[in-house]
């Protein structure tokens, strides 16, 4: 079954509820010292950031959707410019649960 299609079949509070997931994941391997780990979940979450900004209903999100990904990719990959904390992303992500 084609990925996009179960994902385009969930409200978007689901989408990004399950993205929160590989951001937890990702804040949980940088904590324990895991660089492998914590950038395999960081790229997971934005891959299924990518995605969802195909799907139709979330058109007008594109420039939320832009910006977590510019997020994740400055704070676990890069040199966190924005100050982002661990317990930031949390309370964004875990907003859609």
């Amino acid at each position: 079954m084609d990925q996009s299609v179960s994902w385009f079949a969930m409200p978007i509070g689901m989408q990004i509820a399950n993205i929160g997931s590989e951001v937890h994941r990702a804040i949980r391997w940088k904590n324990k010292g895991d660089e492998q780990k914590k950038i395999g979940f960081c790229n997971k979450a934005i891959e299924f950031l990518e995605l969802i900004k195909t799907d139709p209903k979330n058109e007008h999100r594109k420039q939320e959707l832009d910006f977590c990904i510019e997020e994740l990719q400055d704070y676990f990959l890069g040199e966190n410019a924005y100050h982002t904390t661990d317990e930031l992303l949390i309370r964004y992500y875990d907003a859609f649960l």
